[in-house]
């Protein structure tokens, strides 16, 4: 140390205070400085969050709500957060709908920490309407200790999801128990490109495919359809695609496991912009039983069991095809009628299994004689028919042309047959028959033919000849019974007789009235023979109003007497006639005139009624449903072309054709008939009764098949009014009466 130097520690005091104080002024100007950032840091935040579409929230652990921002508030059904924290004490009890919701919650949170995404129902809490959300959260702990402080979290509501979720899984509920598919599909380039938007599950059990393996393919039904139906189910999209038709179209497909299946297809398109393309909306729906019945039933009442040839049925309605192309373009048909020679002799000395050999084989020669569009069918026992359609208007050309088939018949069938051991030398009496489009009906042909036929045989058999109008004898007749008709229905001389009806445990629950004329010089004229005469002349209509007046008289009368109270009455009545444009109407008249219960009216149609206007008949069956008169298909079966039709028409009724209950004691292939008859009688609901029933052994079948009413000489033939009355009263210890008692009945 330098001797008289000396620290000036007042200096140094002063200037460590300088500096203390600029620093601790540096620090508070920081900390200010930092303090307003902070402060707008927050309420930057806050502002966002208030601004946020989702509800954010803090809660304490015991279930206090603490802060919430403007979105959890409007969910809530509050004004401000003032406002709901006010209210809010316990959110475990006021806010979740499941009571121990919050706990499972909460023990997430405490494992995980966190939870996501997890719905909840909730009350929304002012109103206490139940909604859905989505809740996210956390538990916020101590960033030292680690002790739990609070959660915090978001919400959004997904009620509308939720209901659509809702939605779907009933939509696949519902779908997954449909017997058919729902389909959905997109179109464009005028239906060049297809894209299928949805297939409900039940597709995937129709084409037999899993769903990965359509995901790989990705088509509807267009590489199944089976090549036979590939044209139609073209056509059909086309005109459904240019707005011609609705797509309504039955086609068969071939699934990848090899199964054949009859479909029907239903859809509907929703145009798109301008009209281009599209959305498609449908249904496939697998008709195979209903096919597969049709099949059988059509094999059954329109093929010829032996020959596989066509029977009498179907030829009627392809020669009436025939005469009606012929009518329109002026042209000739050919009509040959064949009988075997000497074929009984066969059949009783070679047995039956060789006569029926024999038959096969006529048939399968008969169809390699003529042309491919020509008809060949078997009539029933050694007769057969072929029908040619011809181009020609001459008659003479077509003459030709008959007696040319004819001989190439003919030679066919000279040729022997040969069976084992057995050579028969065969051949055939054919009679010819050249007609046009003004011929009658097809019965008036064949019975023209026929007689042709018993001309050719009457010459010594194997032999030819052609029809000639001066064989026809009697028509004079028929002008006649013309004159005599118009005056039998003007003077009413023609009277209903009633036939009784049964139900299944034997009772009279009504009748039939059918038709009869007795003529004072004629005697008892066949219905047969004047409904056909006045439906070609035109008295059809007044035929009709008088059959449906003698109803409506009948009911009136019966409702008087408490024994015929509430029986039924059923009637034939023509479509021709109930097409009219005044048939309704009088018949609605005629009831409220008498004043009758319209529900025992029962009309009974043949199945021409589904050959015309479905539309129109059904406008008018259903106004007189409306009434409670009941409609009944008569001779069922014998018209099968028009079942698929059926449905489309109000029938309460249908009644099996006496033919086939003719043959049931005998006939498998009728008893097979019989019950498939009655089986798509109660698939479509309706009410059955057999005609014709003659033998106890018939009923018997009959009531086991299930069949729930009956018609026939075994209980009754059509009796007079006051006869009817009789045995109703009789039969009221429901017992059966025989046909001695039938007799005694109408004596």
């Amino acid at each position: 140390m330098i001797e008289g130097a000396g620290f000036d520690f007042m200096g140094i005091a002063l200037l460590a205070s300088s500096a203390l104080a600029l620093v601790m002024g540096l620090m508070a100007s920081a900390y200010r400085t930092q303090s307003l950032s902070a402060l707008e840091d927050r309420a930057y935040m806050r502002g966002l969050l208030d601004n946020l579409s989702e509800g954010v929230y803090r809660s304490s652990l015991d279930g206090r709500l603490l802060r919430a921002n403007r979105a959890l508030v409007r969910l809530n059904g509050y004004g401000s957060e003032e406002e709901m924290l006010a209210t809010v004490t316990d959110i475990a009890s006021e806010w979740y709908v499941e009571p121990g919701r919050r706990e499972e919650l909460r023990a997430l949170l405490e494992r995980d920490g966190k939870i996501e995404e997890v719905a909840s129902e909730i009350y929304r809490h002012k109103t206490r309407e139940r909604i859905w959300v989505s809740e996210s959260a956390r538990l916020v702990r101590h960033s030292s200790t680690g002790q739990p402080l609070y959660y915090e979290g978001s919400v959004r509501e997904i009620s509308e999801t939720m209901a659509r979720l809702a939605l779907e899984a009933t939509f696949r509920k519902l779908t997954s128990h449909l017997p058919g598919a729902l389909f959905q599909f997109r179109t464009r380039d005028g239906g060049r490109q297809v894209t299928v938007e949805y297939v409900s599950v039940g597709y995937f059990d129709i084409v037999e495919m899993s769903p990965e393996e359509w995901h790989a393919t990705d088509f509807l039904l267009s590489k199944l359809v089976h090549p036979d139906d590939v044209d139609g189910y073209t056509e059909g999209f086309r005109k459904a695609i240019d707005g011609v038709t609705l797509l309504d179209h039955e086609f068969r497909i071939v699934t990848p496991r090899g199964t054949e299946k009859w479909l029907r297809m239903t859809a509907q398109r929703e145009p798109g912009p301008g009209g281009e393309g599209g959305t498609w909306y449908g249904y496939i729906s697998d008709v195979s039983l209903r096919k597969r019945q049709a099949l059988a039933i059509e094999k059954l009442a329109y093929f010829d069991p032996l020959t596989d040839l066509p029977n009498r049925r179907m030829f009627i309605d392809r020669v009436t095809e025939t005469m009606r192309r012929c009518g329109r373009g002026d042209t000739k048909g050919i009509l040959l009628y064949i009988d075997l020679d000497n074929f009984k002799s066969l059949n009783d000395t070679q047995g039956h299994d060789v006569g029926d050999a024999y038959l096969v084989d006529v048939a399968h020669r008969l169809r390699t004689s003529v042309g491919p569009g020509d008809v060949v069918a078997r009539m029933g026992g050694d007769e057969f028919v072929v029908a040619i359609e011809t181009t020609t208007t001459e008659g003479a050309v077509a003459s030709a042309l008959a007696i040319g088939a004819g001989n190439r018949i003919m030679a066919a069938l000279r040729r022997p047959f040969e069976h084992g051991d057995l050579r028969h030398n065969s051949s055939a009496s054919i009679g010819v028959l050249v007609f046009g489009g003004d011929a009658a009906n097809p019965d008036d042909l064949l019975k023209r033919a026929d007689v042709a036929m018993y001309r050719a045989k009457a010459s010594g058999r194997d032999a030819m000849a052609l029809f000639e109008t001066e064989w026809l004898e009697g028509e004079a007749e028929r002008f006649t019974l013309l004159a005599e008709l118009r005056k039998a229905i003007a003077e009413e001389t023609l009277s209903l007789r009633f036939q009784p009806q049964m139900d299944r445990r034997l009772r009279v629950v009504g009748a039939e009235g059918l038709l009869r004329w007795t003529h004072p010089g004629l005697g008892s004229i066949a219905p047969d023979r004047f409904i056909p005469l006045a439906e070609q002349s035109g008295l059809i209509h007044a035929l009709c109003r008088l059959v449906l007046d003698q109803a409506i008289r009948q009911l009136a009368a019966w409702a008087r007497d408490p024994a015929t109270a509430g029986l039924r009455l059923s009637v034939n009545i023509s479509v021709q006639s109930f097409a009219g444009s005044t048939a309704v109407e009088g018949l609605i008249a005629m009831i409220e005139s008498h004043g009758v219960d319209a529900s025992l009216l029962t009309l009974e149609f043949t199945e021409h009624v589904t050959a015309g206007d479905l539309a129109a008949m059904g406008h008018k069956m259903a106004k007189l449903k409306a009434l409670g008169v009941r409609f009944s298909l008569d001779d069922f079966g014998t018209g099968y072309s028009s079942l698929s039709r059926l449905k489309r028409l109000p029938f309460d009724e249908v009644k099996i054709d006496g033919s086939f209950v003719a043959e049931i004691d005998k006939s498998e292939e009728d008893r097979d008939l019989v019950r498939t008859i009655l089986a798509i009688a109660e698939t479509l609901r309706l009410h059955v009764v057999a005609e014709h029933v003659e033998t106890t052994s018939q009923q018997d079948f009959l009531l086991s098949a299930g069949c729930g009413g009956f018609q026939g000489y075994l209980y009754a033939p059509a009796l007079p009014a006051a006869e009817f009355e009789r045995f109703v009263r009789a039969s009221g210890t429901q017992r059966t009466p025989d046909r001695g008692e039938h007799e005694r009945l109408s004596a």
